[in-house]
């Protein structure tokens, strides 16, 4: 009787490309609340704020489990989007920043964040599926 190996998500893989995400996503927000007419020094903020919500994106590769790899990044990413918009709400109504850019920023930064890490996990999750299904004796998620 052997054991089977089971199928684990590329966490390196994934953690490495949340990284330059929240890098690219930083880069993005500040770029669009410059646009919009903020200040550098306010548009620096709202990108570290972004960078640092980002870094939420990380905790899925903690998650040992194949199966819970999915839920683990719908959580981090609602728990990043919740973040970002309790800060853009403090930033706005008790700080002394401007509406408009800092909400573009923040949207703009986390949209980011949110389309490429939907991305990666639905192509993470296909992989895991197609190698179960690849090998006898796995069980498949999807079966009844």
């Amino acid at each position: 009787m052997s054991a089977v190996t089971p199928i684990q998500p590329p966490r390196s893989l994934y953690a490495g490309l949340m990284l330059a995400t929240g890098i690219v996503a930083s880069a993005c927000a500040f770029a669009a609340a410059r646009m919009v007419g903020s200040p550098t020094t306010p548009a620096l903020q709202i990108s570290g704020l972004i960078f640092a919500v980002s870094l939420l994106g990380l905790l899925p590769v903690l998650v040992r489990s194949a199966e819970s790899f999915g839920l683990a990044v719908l959580g981090a990413s609602v728990a990043r989007m919740l973040l970002a918009m309790f800060a853009a709400l403090i930033l706005t109504q008790v700080g002394s920043f401007e509406a408009r850019p800092v909400w573009l920023g923040v949207v703009t930064g986390a949209g980011l964040m949110l389309l490429v890490e939907s991305i990666a996990a639905i192509t993470i999750l296909l992989s895991i599926e197609r190698k179960k299904a690849g090998h006898p004796g796995a069980e498949s998620s999807s079966t009844c």
